[in-house]
């Protein structure tokens, strides 16, 4: 009797066992991309639809989805129009009949637009803002991010919030040195650190005019 009562035991305690390590379902697709899209700022939301997009088990459907709401995003908020231009080049090789497919042509158009406006401007003799207006907009992030911080130029008020965002610029505690450049005061940049210590070697390339407006 107790061997019988030791083996239930063992059954139960197998089938316990495996009820707690069940794999859990995975989340609908659709849920997926409306949490990406709720990442927060719109570098945020780039970076949870890139994490969406290395899911290899992805529908063809499901990935052209998820390429179109990237390429649209770094069409306009998200500041990465050669990464638009990829993005939607893609939805329309992958999937040319999808839903999104008449809407994704009408948005590469003005992407390539934007970027034949926009290349030339950085063989141009630019100051840092301009330069980093550019470059940004194209998609460049560590590389102007760190012309800043190495040129001791504070950036304008919308470029401070976009290196924020991007999580270049933090609090006070950032290991970087203050976010204040050279110059008058500015306000927006009071208690501002950039986040990491410039890198010992900064790339040696062709770049803008290290001085202000």
């Amino acid at each position: 009797m107790r061997s019988y009562r030791s083996c239930l035991a063992a059954l139960m305690l197998a089938a316990a066992a495996a009820c707690a390590t069940a794999p859990q379902p995975a989340l609908p697709f659709a849920d997926r991309l409306a949490a990406a899209e709720a990442a927060g700022n719109p570098y945020e939301v780039d970076a949870a639809l890139t994490a969406l997009l290395a899911d290899p088990k992805l529908k063809t459907e499901e990935r052209a989805e998820a390429l179109y709401q990237r390429g649209s995003l770094r069409r306009l908020a998200g500041d990465d129009r050669r990464g638009a231009v990829a993005d939607l080049e893609a939805i329309l090789a992958l999937a040319p009949e999808h839903q999104r497919a008449g809407q994704a042509e009408i948005e590469l158009d003005l992407a390539r637009s934007d970027l034949e406006a926009l290349e030339p401007r950085l063989s141009y003799m630019l100051t840092l803002p301009q330069w980093f207006d550019v470059s940004w907009t194209l998609g460049e992030r560590d590389t102007p991010a760190r012309r800043y911080q190495k040129a001791g130029i504070s950036p304008d008020e919308t470029q401070t919030q976009k290196l924020k965002d991007a999580g270049f610029v933090c609090g006070p505690d950032g290991a970087g040195g203050p976010v204040q450049g050279a110059g008058d005061a500015r306000d927006w940049l009071d208690g501002l650190t950039w986040c990491n210590p410039l890198p010992e070697t900064v790339e040696a390339e062709a770049g803008p005019q290290d001085t202000g407006t």
